[in-house]
């Protein structure tokens, strides 16, 4: 989905936000339910552009190219160390720091070549299983927020 499909969608649930009243407790439960409703929509995103990555990936590999998730050579440190892993909802870290983190963890036993293929993937479903996350293999916030700890960790 582009960008502005998204925008449209989040307009759309702030109006509904706005009308649905906010004196009352009915409006926390509405917020609440459509907040899941729109977590929801973020995961089918965020799987579906994964769907879509993995295509590409393999039509890179059928045609002799490489493939990686994105193509931003620039990390956090603002080194070329790989490029940069994005999800549909905007969030993006380092995928190099992944890697690391993942590695850290004992999870993760490949290169830190800043690709995310379908071992980095691999270590992140097993990370999110282990962590009673979402198992969708995708690194999103929720994600991130309990792997970066080892990344810090790193020194």
């Amino acid at each position: 989905m582009g960008k502005a499909t998204r925008l449209t969608m989040l307009v759309l649930m702030i109006g509904l936000i706005a009308l649905s009243g906010c004196a009352s407790r009915k409006t926390g439960k509405k917020v609440d339910t459509l907040q899941a409703q729109m977590n929801a929509m973020t995961d089918e995103l965020v799987r579906l552009d994964q769907s879509i990555q993995d295509t590409r990936a393999v039509i890179q590999a059928q045609e002799g190219g490489t493939a990686s998730f994105a193509a931003s050579p620039v990390s956090s440190e603002g080194a070329m160390v790989g490029g940069m892993y994005r999800t549909p909802s905007g969030f993006e870290v380092p995928s190099v720091n992944i890697q690391k983190a993942l590695k850290k963890a004992g999870y993760y036993d490949g290169p830190l070549d800043g690709k995310v293929g379908p071992g980095t993937r691999d270590a992140i479903r097993a990370f999110q299983r282990d962590n009673g996350l979402a198992e969708d293999g995708v690194c999103g916030r929720g994600t991130w927020a309990k792997l970066k700890n080892y990344l810090e960790a790193i020194k």
